[in-house]
């Protein structure tokens, strides 16, 4: 059965939250292994590693996070191409983006293999790391797709790009507590010389992360989110400190 999942509260996200190959990723090696009973949020002294970088987590006691809406996606993409016209146009099941060398990048739809099988859509354009934003949904799974405005180089992540107010770090993350079908956990990038720079990732088995963004360069609010007796999602405050 194919999987949408939700995806045009991202103009909304971008706008908070950016106030903006993957081939070489690092285990989770220190995660919390008990999940924490609802209400309650991690210690202190719980932490992580991405890469060479380490998280502490610490409980915040609010949230300045609101409810993310309902999605809607077909009107959602109209009006980011309205916006963007000069650069990204869709014609039928494509999407052509022009680039600063001259040149175009496409990319197509594919509803007839089930092992091919992908559907794009627009997503809005992050000046702060001149990347287009694209969110791809394929048979059983989604991801987003990054594609650099200058010269077309793609780049796959697994949530809506979150980026440092010094534009060094990108953070991409992804809860999947239930399903499993998409990672359950977040990507590190740096940025420098117009280039996404894998740092790892990191997934997690008893908590996933929700939205996020930058408070600093180097601490991140980000959701909490665990399962209750019944299922159902409840993110907790988190503030997550890097170094």
């Amino acid at each position: 059965m194919k999987k949408y999942l939700p995806l045009f509260f991202i103009a909304g996200m971008i706008a908070a939250c950016n106030g903006q190959d993957i081939s070489d990723s690092a285990s989770d090696t220190s995660h919390i292994e008990e999940a924490p009973s609802i209400g309650k949020v991690p210690v202190n002294t719980d932490t992580f590693s991405v890469g060479k970088k380490s998280f502490t987590i610490h409980p915040l006691e609010h949230s300045s996070f609101d409810k993310l809406p309902d999605p809607d996606y077909d009107s959602a993409e109209t009006n980011l191409l309205n916006k963007d016209k000069a650069h990204v146009k869709r014609t039928g099941d494509a999407l052509e983006f022009a680039l600063n060398n001259g040149e175009t990048h496409t990319l197509a739809n594919n509803t007839k293999e089930d092992d091919k099988y992908c559907i794009y859509f627009y997503a809005g354009y992050l000046p702060d790391i001149h990347q287009y934003l694209v969110f791809g949904s394929y048979y059983e799974s989604s991801d987003y797709v990054l594609i650099n405005a200058d010269n077309g180089d793609i780049t796959h992540v697994w949530g809506i790009p979150v980026i440092s107010p010094d534009h060094r770090y990108v953070i991409c993350a992804s809860v999947d507590l239930i399903a499993g079908f998409n990672n359950n956990g977040f990507q590190l990038f740096s940025y420098r010389n117009n280039k996404l720079i894998s740092e790892g990732d990191v997934q997690f088995d008893k908590w996933g992360p929700g939205q996020m963004k930058w408070l600093d360069n180097k601490t991140i609010e980000a959701e909490y989110v665990v399962l209750d007796s019944d299922m159902n999602e409840v993110p907790k405050p988190v503030k997550l400190v890097m170094k």
